[in-house]
């Protein structure tokens, strides 16, 4: 697909292109002569697809949040890979001719989203199903069927035709379905919604359906779905992912200069990822260095945020109206981000927003006007975004950098607690990892001395360690071992039945 693609053309050529087969399926079932059900099928359908792509086809950006753009306007390929199978620029079509039940994974930041707004236009330039985008994170309220959340996703982008068409195009194998963020879906409904993907797939076996998420062993189980992971971006994208950006062009000269003489060598970690080179070049200009932990690249971005930054042309307005200076405001973000996390809530009304920024003065003793702070939030310092009715944090993120700021702050007592509670999700999520970067003690004491002294008492460590104890370690603890080229892995389960993989470097060392 081009870089600025003529949507409304790629739309009329695709109801053009498919009126037969729509009506096809439609004509034992409307009313009226054959020219008459074709043209409210032309229009139902035209009416949809221009509703959807016009929403679809732009986005809000980390670095812009106060318009969405064209998403060629900053859209990279990207690649996906599954096993030997590589994609450098994927399209719906090739996906689909070698599966057409796909799962894509990537870590926060590594640009699934935007992936997936990217097929789903080029489902349309494929021209042969008609594309559905689902946000998931939409059933943490709803709870609604799979199926029904498809039919009201249609209805509610100005497809009019009833539940009977639906579902004689599904089982025609109408559409491609994205399904956008599993990984937003609350822990207790994955399970039930994993069940639902999986038998929807099945009945309606002659559609295309794509799902994204970070990674969740869920997928093991997932046997018809290809698993493909998103790939990092390599030099030559990331230079190209800067130019997009919109950046005094000297500055971006000069960064990109520095990218390809040593800083992506040195920091490929970090700046292979879209969101951490977004926020790279908020932080810059100001000290031309890169930090080495996860924390500090957030801490810095915040503090971009919180402060106006030259090299950004006139993207935010820093007319602060809550009056809290940066400290004061990190603190009540902080205590905004523990609540919704605790209730894994990515998106809210303004009315819910609100009642979690009012109920953080409570945890932080801090003295605010809710509405002001909110205000401030979105059009100042940027953390939230406002979604057409709903608020969502400018990225998920963020969300779990403050919270763990927040538990770093709290009390030993409560630190336990969250701590304790929170590490359940250390596969999903970087809450714990930022935590330990922030304050490694707290986790040493909380976390890993406890694990230690368990599997000391467990295998009988009195002074010092040795063969007869590791024996005993992999006796209770390992459940499989398995090989992949000169590499072996081996699975090891705690008594909280909480899979860890490990990797041993050497197959001597078993």
């Amino acid at each position: 697909m081009g870089e600025e693609p003529d949507i409304n053309k790629i739309v009329v050529e695709f109801v053009n292109q498919n009126l037969d087969r729509f009506y096809s399926t439609g004509k034992d079932i409307l009313k009226g002569t054959a020219d008459r059900v074709r043209l409210y099928l032309l229009t139902t359908y035209r009416d949809y697809l221009s509703c959807i792509t016009a929403r679809y086809s732009k986005a809000k950006t980390f670095l812009i949040r106060s318009e969405a753009l064209s998403l060629y306007n900053f859209y990279v390929p990207t690649g996906i890979s599954c096993g030997e199978t590589r994609y450098t620029n994927p399209s719906i079509g090739e996906i689909a001719s070698r599966n057409p039940f796909v799962v894509i994974t990537g870590g926060g930041g590594s640009g699934k989203s935007i992936l997936m707004r990217h097929l789903f236009l080029t489902a349309l330039q494929h021209g042969e199903k008609v594309p559905i985008f689902l946000e998931l994170r939409e059933l943490n309220q709803s709870k609604q069927t799979i199926l029904d959340f498809v039919r009201e996703t249609l209805h509610e982008n100005h497809f009019k035709l009833d539940a009977e068409y639906i579902n004689k195009a599904l089982l025609s194998g109408h559409f491609v379905l994205f399904f956008d963020g599993f990984d937003e879906l609350s822990r207790q409904l994955r399970k039930e919604y994993s069940k639902q993907i999986q038998k929807f797939a099945k009945l309606y076996d002659q559609n295309v359906v794509v799902v994204s998420s970070r990674p969740d062993d869920e997928f093991a189980a997932w046997t018809t779905f290809s698993i493909f992971q998103l790939d990092p971006l390599n030099l030559d994208q990331a230079c190209k992912l800067v130019k997009k950006t919109p950046f005094e062009e000297n500055f971006k000269s000069k960064f990109i200069k520095d990218l390809r003489q040593h800083l992506f060598e040195s920091h490929q970690s970090f700046l292979s990822n879209p969101l951490l080179l977004s926020i790279m070049l908020l932080t810059y200009g100001e000290s031309a260095d890169i930090p080495n932990k996860l924390n500090i690249f957030y801490n810095q971005a915040y503090e971009a945020l919180f402060q106006r930054h030259d090299a950004l042309k006139g993207a935010f307005q820093r007319d602060r109206v809550s009056k809290l200076n940066i400290q004061d405001f990190a603190t009540v973000f902080s205590a905004f981000s523990i609540q919704t996390y605790e209730k894994r809530l990515f998106q809210f009304t303004r009315s819910e927003a609100l009642d979690y920024i009012e109920g953080s003065k409570q945890l932080t003793r801090i003295n605010y006007d809710s509405g002001n702070y909110l205000a401030d939030a979105i059009q100042a310092i940027c953390l939230l975004v406002e979604e057409g009715l709903l608020i969502v944090f400018a990225h998920r993120s963020f969300q779990e950098y403050f919270t763990a700021r927040f538990i770093c702050d709290a009390k030993p007592e409560i630190q336990e607690k969250l701590i304790a509670k929170y590490s359940k999700n250390i596969e999903e999520d970087s809450v714990i990892e930022l935590l330990y970067e922030i304050k490694p003690d707290i986790i040493e004491r909380v976390l890993i001395i406890p694990a230690i002294e368990k599997v000391e008492q467990q295998i009988g460590i009195k002074r010092r360690v040795g063969i007869t104890h590791f024996l005993r370690y992999l006796k209770k603890n390992v459940d499989l071992v398995s090989y992949e080229g000169e590499m072996r892995y081996f699975t090891i389960t705690d008594n909280s039945n909480v899979p860890v993989l490990s990797r041993l470097k050497s197959v001597d060392t078993l």
